[in-house]
């Protein structure tokens, strides 16, 4: 079961949003440490990713982006900030590419 969920909708597409599902990959292996594997599909792609600590899965569609989320034991004190964060910065680079900011 997950720890924190997360699911944006958006009017991207499949292409766009799977441009910016590389972007946050990149940006997080860097700023997060997280290692993060990339999988394209026909319909959609999928974001695993990990470090100690977190484990994941980020699924990308023409529509959506939907995260799932495990926090080991210790990273469980930091759910509230980890949430806040995943909102903000998936949200901000949507807006980004819509042209909403």
């Amino acid at each position: 079961m997950s720890d924190v969920k997360f699911s944006q909708a958006h009017t991207l597409g499949l292409e766009k949003a799977r441009e910016l599902a590389k972007q946050w990959a990149e940006d997080s292996a860097k700023k997060m440490g997280l290692d993060c594997k990339h999988t394209e599909g026909a319909d959609k792609d999928t974001i695993t990713f990990e470090r100690m600590g977190v484990t994941g899965l980020m699924t990308v569609t023409g529509t959506s982006f939907d995260l799932d989320v495990k926090l080991g034991m210790m990273m469980k004190a930091f759910k509230p900030m980890i949430e806040s964060e995943i909102a903000k910065n998936l949200g901000r680079i949507i807006d980004k590419a819509s042209g909403k900011a």
